[in-house]
């Protein structure tokens, strides 16, 4: 089995990426959806997309890795747009032949299963919306098996 830590959207609050590291000293892989607002050397142990906030950053657009049996596509998520997502993200899925869309830019926790894909959005670790917590979130991989656990932030101070 292994464990995969995943944020998003902390927005230049660099103590968050820190302080999810140290809530997760056991994680397998570190993944940050983006708007990180982070210089590279910053984020080295981590893999990290760009968001949309990510101006000056030079990572990439999308990644793709794979854990167990599984096949995880990680990007920012705001090229989806607001209107026929899920459709674009599926279809995002198949083009990349992954399995696992992990995302932010909404602020929103988010776990669902949709025609056999999964979509997880950690939330923000710094501006939660939608009547959310500041939340990152530890998905534990066993085969094709996951289980996903939203963490709440709220208890700790920045």
């Amino acid at each position: 089995m292994k464990k995969i830590v995943v944020m998003s959207d902390s927005h230049g609050y660099h103590a968050m990426i820190d302080l999810v590291r140290e809530l997760e000293p056991d994680g397998d892989c570190y993944v940050h959806c983006g708007d990180s607002e982070a210089e590279t050397y910053d984020m080295q142990d981590w893999l990290c997309v760009k968001g949309n906030n990510d101006w000056y950053s030079d990572f990439p657009e999308h990644i793709r890795f794979k854990v167990e049996d599984l096949n995880f596509y990680v990007c920012h998520g705001h090229r989806f747009g607001y209107f026929d997502r899920e459709s674009k993200m599926i279809y995002t899925l198949q083009e990349a032949n992954c399995d696992v869309l992990l995302s932010g830019h909404t602020h929103v926790p988010t776990y669902e299963k949709i025609d056999g894909y999964t979509f997880i959005n950690p939330g923000s670790t710094t501006l939660p919306r939608g009547g959310s917590s500041r939340s990152y979130c530890v998905i534990h991989v066993d085969g094709k098996k996951l289980d996903v656990e939203f963490k709440d932030l709220n208890a700790y101070q920045e």
